[in-house]
């Protein structure tokens, strides 16, 4: 099991300089809490932690390296300056596929539309260009291939060797299928690759600030500013 500190705290510069935080007792800790090392800092790699007023959460670690982060969801239980996370299990995240065949052809034609899963329900769905759209064979080699264009379309003749299909782009979830034994066209909606979830019951024990976390794993320091509301 992992073993984390957080301290929510004021007075972070003299908390640090101390090696102690000043910590407060706390009736509600909800908020987005993101990690910061001071202003003008350029992070490739960082933490968020958000915490809602009815004691859920979700965390992650994100990285410029592309599926290398970590995430996570579940409750959290606020006791004084203590908070305690517990995380619950992590549905996979999948790509959204619908298909409909196309009129019979003498070779079999695939067309592909393929789109970045929206993080809201309001925000409209945005092509993803150059995806890889590729054939297999048996043994997973690529028989043949094609890149979507700016719209996020593509058309791809497979060869007779194909066994299965795949789409995939960087920073996205690989989609993968059995090729059909005609032509059809697909709608791709492929969410983003978060990395590795955490796994269930995994805990995470804080100690709390006002508006800024203070996060200790082992002798690492981690500082996370608390958004405005």
């Amino acid at each position: 099991m992992e073993q984390w500190q957080i301290w929510v705290c004021g007075g972070v510069g003299l908390a640090l300089a101390a090696g102690l935080p000043s910590c407060t007792s706390l009736h509600s800790a909800a908020g987005t809490y993101i990690e910061t090392r001071g202003p003008g800092v350029v992070l490739w790699a960082g933490r968020t932690l958000q915490l809602f007023d009815d004691k859920t959460f979700t965390y992650s670690y994100w990285s410029d390296d592309v599926g290398s982060g970590r995430y996570g969801s579940g409750t959290y239980r606020l006791a004084g300056n203590r908070l305690r996370l517990l995380f619950g299990p992590v549905l996979p995240a999948v790509a959204v596929a619908t298909a409909r065949p196309l009129a019979a052809r003498p070779d079999t034609l695939l067309e592909f539309e393929v789109l970045a899963h929206a993080p809201t329900g309001l925000a409209p769905m945005r092509a993803i260009t150059y995806a890889t759209i590729a054939a297999h064979d048996a043994q997973g080699k690529i028989v043949a291939a094609v890149a979507s264009d700016t719209a996020g379309r593509a058309v791809l003749r497979p060869l007779g060797s194909t066994r299965w299909l795949s789409v995939q782009s960087l920073g996205f979830v690989t989609w993968r299928q059995v090729c059909p034994s005609g032509s059809t066209a697909y709608r791709l909606v492929l969410p983003t690759n978060q990395g590795t979830p955490y796994a269930t019951g995994t805990r995470m024990s804080l100690r709390l600030k006002v508006t800024t976390l203070m996060l200790k794993q082992g002798s690492a320091r981690f500082l996370l500013e608390r958004e405005a509301q």
